[in-house]
């Protein structure tokens, strides 16, 4: 590379920035790390894990000093805020790991396919490809993002206002709603009406963009990894193939034309050094998406099986609560949507790495091997021992990230919110 060449940055793409000005102002983008520094939380993101922190402790003595007065509706409320609030905590530490930190630099300065556009014309289809597909997915999640903190807060706002609780002097008795409920000693929400409500609209902002922009994120890494899988795939199968020649055998039957033999010469010393090399670096673009692949499934693990407990339990009482009415549709129905979401992006798009990968071990026998000198032919062995595992992301390495989970999870909600309407006719 000379000096007047400017080198790839995958932050000059729009959906990256995009991703990155969201993730800074939920206190999650690890900006030193990615600049080449020791990982340090800013004093934000260390404020974001104080709030939640004070904000599980309001809702957890809001429900034991409630509990018995509230109806079960109002409670499923309390306890969608709760699990949400639980899942924004995770993730909040989980940002301030260095590991986190690497995989974002390494993801950025290493993996990105714009960084391997120049090897070959299908690189740089695929590199644009790609770029559209997460361009407009980026915008998709931002937009689901906005309506879901919008729907959230806009029905108890619209509910208050036709109470006339924004009127100089409200009416006496009359109970108002919030988005997020709860109770501190010495303080009830109703009687700091605008403080709370303020602090609720933040704190679904908080919620909403750090829960979708990290699953955006990690969508966005998991679209380069098939980006990667697709183009060795077509490395593979564009593998060059021996010379062959066409001999006419001396005799006929009857009156048919002469018999045409094809046969296939085996590659010269000069033609199994280039093969050699082709090897090579097949076997070692398999072993960079496999680590990087590893090292998701090993940091992010822990984040997905939260994920899969969270979609169990409250995509359940979001079912049972967009049941009440056409009120309760308009603010929790945004909310299931992008749950649900959620849920079959992260699967549909990780099935994708396994199913294209699944492709791997069919192109590499098929590539040459018999017309190889035997030195090729034990790298060829040799690699196609390794493709035969797929590759696939784990929660925690038990349980496959995919359709087949998702399917699972999707069943035991419905039959949660059968249970559970029972419970409520």
């Amino acid at each position: 590379m000379n000096g007047n060449e400017i080198k790839p940055d995958p932050m000059s793409l729009p959906y990256m920035r995009y991703t990155r000005l969201i993730l800074i102002s939920v206190g999650a983008w690890p900006g030193d790390a990615v600049a080449g520094r020791a990982l340090r939380p800013r004093l934000y993101a260390y404020y974001l894990m104080l709030e939640t922190a004070v904000l599980i402790t309001g809702e957890l003595l809001f429900i034991l000093n409630q509990f018995h007065v509230l109806s079960f509706f109002v409670l499923g409320d309390v306890y969608i805020a709760l699990s949400l609030s639980v899942l924004v905590m995770f993730r909040a530490v989980l940002s301030c790991f260095k590991r986190y930190g690497t995989i974002f630099r390494q993801f950025i300065r290493k993996f990105h396919l714009m960084h391997f556009k120049h090897k070959s014309e299908y690189s740089n289809q695929m590199y644009e490809k790609v770029n559209q597909i997460s361009h407009y997915f980026t915008l998709f999640m931002i937009g689901l993002s906005v309506s879901g903190v919008v729907s959230f807060n806009i029905t108890p706002l619209y509910h208050n206002y036709r109470l006339g609780v924004f009127r100089d002097q409200p009416p006496e008795n009359v109970s108002a709603e919030f988005s997020v409920h709860y109770l501190f000693p010495g303080f009830r929400q109703e009687d700091f009406y605008l403080p709370s409500t303020l602090a609720n609209v933040f704190i679904s902002y908080i919620c909403a963009f750090l829960i979708c922009t990290m699953d955006l994120f990690l969508c966005l890494m998991i679209f380069q990894i098939i980006g990667h899988i697709k183009t060795l795939i077509h490395t593979l199968r564009n593998f060059p193939a021996p010379k062959k020649e066409k001999e006419l055998q001396g005799f006929r039957q009857g009156n048919k034309a002469p018999i045409e033999v094809e046969i296939v010469k085996h590659f010269d010393d000069q033609e199994n050094e280039v093969i050699k090399k082709i090897i090579t670096e097949c076997v070692e673009y398999h072993l960079f998406i496999v680590s990087f692949t590893e090292d998701i499934s090993n940091f992010f693990g822990p984040m997905l099986a939260f994920n899969y407990l969270y979609h169990m339990f409250s995509f359940s009482l979001l079912l049972v609560e967009c049941m009440q009415g056409q009120d309760a549709l308009m603010r929790y129905g945004p909310l299931t949507m992008m749950t649900l979401a959620q849920l079959t992006q992260l699967s549909v798009t990780f099935e994708i790495v396994g199913s294209e990968s699944e492709k791997l071990k069919d192109e590499v026998y098929y590539i040459p091997w018999e017309s190889m000198n035997v030195s090729n032919q034990k790298s060829v062995g040799f690699f196609l021992k390794r493709v035969q595992t797929p590759i696939r992301v784990t929660a925690m390495g038990m349980t496959a990230v995919g359709v087949q989970t998702m399917g699972g999870i999707l069943k035991t909600t419905f039959s949660y919110c059968a249970f559970l309407r029972s419970l409520n006719p």
